[in-house]
């Protein structure tokens, strides 16, 4: 698909999802909203002011290279209130592609399709650039980041990323390995456009046959705890528990029992060619289509 073509359907996908959302999404890229945008990372974060997850010079410093440093503002607040954050950096000169670092949308803000329309406004902006793919890590066990990433946006992920980061001290990840799913987004491939210009879901995360047999299950949910059984089926679950954050703050063993069952279960499958197809949210999960070499 021509990306001249396409980068206009995009900007207009972007619009439509701006204004369903009630923000204003603009460049962050004076010294005040550089500095802004270290104080909405470091409340969304959870961190102290001492321990920014972006630095405000850093975030400056960035945008003022060309990378896409955004915010969303809020419409109904006169478009002064920031409400999400996007920040990405652009590719090498001979592989051209955008990474998205860093993207977050304030709690209070939760059900506005806030990040839809932060994600959208990227697609469009990396279209009109000459770019056509964006990568971005996202923790596994987040299961409404995987339904986002998966079926409301059309990526998908083939590789697991064991304690990428290393040790990350906020309030969200608790101390726990920031173990990744590499996600990547192709803004012009069948599913991103359906998910995002055709304002429906990607090809692959629409409503199951159901006529088919329904996936095996790999990993399940015992009692709030990974049990993980065997199957003989081609097309497997593997489950998540349905609120990660709530399991580190009060339950943080059974935290980790999770980190640790989907590292061994989901890191294997995507190991041995295994596809990742979807994210069920009725059954907590990532569905996949097993590769040859099971």
């Amino acid at each position: 698909m021509d990306i001249g073509v396409s980068k206009d359907t995009a900007r207009a996908s972007a619009a439509r999802a701006a204004r369903q959302s009630g923000v204003r999404i603009r460049q962050l890229d004076s010294t005040a909203s550089s500095h802004a945008c270290e104080r909405f990372l470091c409340e969304v974060w959870r961190t102290g002011p001492d321990h920014p997850p972006l630095a405000g010079d850093v975030v400056k410093a960035m945008a003022d290279a060309g990378s896409y440093v955004v915010g969303a503002f809020d419409e109904a607040d006169g478009g002064d209130r920031l409400l999400g954050v996007c920040i990405a950096l652009w590719g090498p000169p001979s592989r051209p592609g955008m990474h998205s670092h860093v993207a977050g949308v304030h709690a209070a803000a939760r059900g506005r399709d806030v990040g839809f329309a932060l994600k959208l406004d990227q697609r469009a902006y990396a279209l009109e650039n000459g770019v056509d793919r964006i990568t971005w890590t996202f923790d596994p066990l987040v299961a409404r980041n995987a339904h986002f990433n998966l079926r409301k946006l059309g990526g998908t992920a083939d590789t697991y990323l064991t304690d990428y980061y290393g040790p990350l001290s906020d309030g969200l990840n608790a101390d726990d390995e920031s173990d990744r799913l590499m996600l990547r987004w192709d803004l012009l491939g069948e599913r991103a456009v359906a998910a995002c210009d055709d304002d429906g879901a990607a090809p692959d995360a629409a409503v199951p046959d159901p006529a088919a047999p329904a996936p095996g299950v790999l990993l399940d949910i015992d009692g709030g705890r990974p049990l993980t059984r065997r199957t003989d089926a081609r097309t497997v679950l593997v489950a998540v528990p349905p609120d990660i954050d709530r399991l580190r703050a009060g339950q943080p063993s059974v935290a980790r029992e999770w980190r640790l069952a989907l590292r061994e279960v989901l890191g294997s499958l995507l190991a041995d060619g295994a596809r990742l197809v979807d994210f069920d949210r009725t059954a907590c999960g990532y569905v996949l289509t097993l590769g040859e070499g099971r």
